[in-house]
């Protein structure tokens, strides 16, 4: 008998055990506990490795986070902004920094705990989605590596930010609502899930609004011999629950800012969509060359062949939503951008090789795409990352520059606000339109933007170059490339950053 994609199998887990039988444990193979220990013991390598990396971005969060400790609210070095895209971030490191860590310290806890989240999540979605299949028994471990070994989770997943968690999140959220037995506690735990996921990435908006619809409706499926007001109410306790929290949030954002939409969504737009369909395609090459060769091929011969459970739909629809959002909105993708989502397909295409009862070719694909993540770790985030420490060492010497010789009231321009505002307390001009949005007008136009700057009442600059002919240079630095890029000889060159006076 077909059953409607709403009704996904129930995991064995959540059955009764017949008289005398034992439950499958799929999740203690040897494989999953060789797999479990190895993400373990390079997690804990990888922790200690890049310990001294923080992002720049990590430490926006910071200042929020110390804001908030200290009473001030969501206010940047004083200034009320809505420059946080990830408002539940600097509420944990803030909950963290009161049971007593340092601030530093708070970040890296944060993202050790989200990176169990991911990690977990990960393994259970794809039991979940194995199980009563041939694949049962190694499609968790080879999803778990798949996910992991990716240059931009490793990347990302220590850094002071909220991308791992937010995936995390997003696969708890996927198997909550949409696998195992629906019952009341499981639907309140996703759609509280699907309610909280804006709050980490403003993208998951889409998300929630992909699932959240799934969830109620198998939900009210389920619930078909109830009682018609006890269906009902439970409906809409689901459905509160996926609203309130983002609901709550734009209320407060807009009484305290004047907006919902956080100043960062227009700060990271640019360019037509012509330009920005290369630069995107290229991101997501780089993190998943072998997920984006397969999927439409994959695509086209098994979707129309095979049952596909509703989850693995999902996974393979939220990534082609965020691209589409991200051209609609010409959003200058970065590489934990692409993490948000991207991951979720891996694992979807995995799934449909896995069901083509192919055993050698799922093997090969796996192998390639570990393998793949190895490479470009190995090529391109060991030295971004190792630069990225050296460039916030000397962030630390400016920042240390300007707590000794600049005023403590003299506002500094400067286009990478996070490190220097939090550790020099300084109050910042800020370039790159995070805290204010009135500079975005300028970009591209050095000239005009420097003119902001003044007009901002910015007594020094912190460029590479001079602003004008008659700044005077106070102090300086060399850094290393930070950026990403294949062309590893890059992460070799230096280049200057200086602090210069404003006529």
């Amino acid at each position: 008998m077909s059953t409607s994609p709403l009704e996904e199998y129930v995991p064995a887990a959540s059955l009764p055990a017949a008289a005398g039988s034992t439950p499958t444990a799929t999740m203690a193979t040897p494989l999953n506990v060789v797999c479990a220990l190895a993400v373990a013991v390079g997690a804990l390598f990888w922790f200690f490795f890049s310990y001294g990396y923080i992002e720049d971005d990590a430490f926006i969060h910071l200042v929020f986070a110390r804001s908030l400790s200290e009473g001030l609210g969501f206010t940047f070095n004083g200034v009320v902004s809505n420059g946080d895209t990830a408002p539940i971030w600097p509420l944990l490191l803030a909950a963290l920094h009161a049971l007593g860590c340092g601030w530093i310290l708070c970040a890296k806890l944060a993202c050790a705990a989200g990176f169990v989240v991911a990690v977990a999540g990960t393994a259970c979605l794809a039991r979940d989605l194995a199980h009563g299949r041939s694949l049962q028994r190694w499609f968790p471990a080879a999803a778990v590596l798949v996910t992991v070994v990716n240059p931009f989770f490793v990347h990302w997943s220590f850094s002071g930010m909220e991308a791992v968690s937010a995936l995390g999140l997003s696969f708890w959220a996927v198997r909550l609502a949409l696998l195992g037995n629906p019952h009341f506690l499981r639907c309140l735990a996703a759609a509280g899930l699907l309610g909280l996921a804006p709050l980490f990435r403003p993208e998951l908006l889409l998300f929630s609004a992909i699932l959240g619809p799934g969830l109620l409706l198998r939900w009210w499926r389920a619930r078909s011999t109830q009682a018609h007001p006890h269906r009902l109410l439970g409906t809409s306790i689901l459905a509160a629950t996926l609203v309130l929290p983002v609901a709550v949030w734009a209320g407060y954002a807009l009484s305290t800012f004047g907006a919902v939409v956080p100043n960062t969504n227009l700060a990271k737009q640019g360019r037509t969509i012509a330009e920005l369909a290369p630069h995107l395609l290229l991101v997501y090459a780089v993190g998943f060359p072998v997920t984006l060769l397969l999927m439409p091929y994959l695509t086209v011969t098994r979707l129309k062949s095979w049952h596909v459970p509703l989850a693995v739909s999902v996974l393979l629809l939220w990534p082609l939503v965020c691209m589409a959002f991200y051209l609609a909105n010409h959003t200058v993708v970065q590489t934990r951008y692409s993490l948000l989502s991207m991951p979720a397909m891996s694992i979807a295409v995995l799934w449909l090789l896995g069901t083509a009862r192919r055993p050698k070719l799922f093997a090969g694909v796996a192998a390639t795409m570990v393998l793949s993540g190895i490479a470009v770790i190995c090529w391109v985030v060991v030295p971004h990352v190792l630069n990225k420490e050296t460039y916030s060492r000397a962030l630390s010497d400016i920042s240390s520059y300007m707590r000794e010789r600049i005023a403590p009231g003299d506002p500094v321009a400067v286009l990478a606000i996070g490190q220097i505002a939090f550790e020099s307390r300084h109050p910042l001009v800020d370039l790159g339109g995070i805290t204010d949005r009135s500079v975005i007008e300028y970009f591209g136009n050095s000239a005009a933007t420097y003119h902001w700057a003044k007009a901002q009442g910015a007594r020094y600059f912190i460029s590479a170059d001079p602003p004008e002919s008659h700044s005077i240079r106070v102090f300086e630095t060399s850094v290393p490339f930070v950026g990403w890029t294949l062309h590893r000889s890059l992460y070799s060159t230096q280049e200057m950053l200086a602090v210069y006076t404003i006529p």
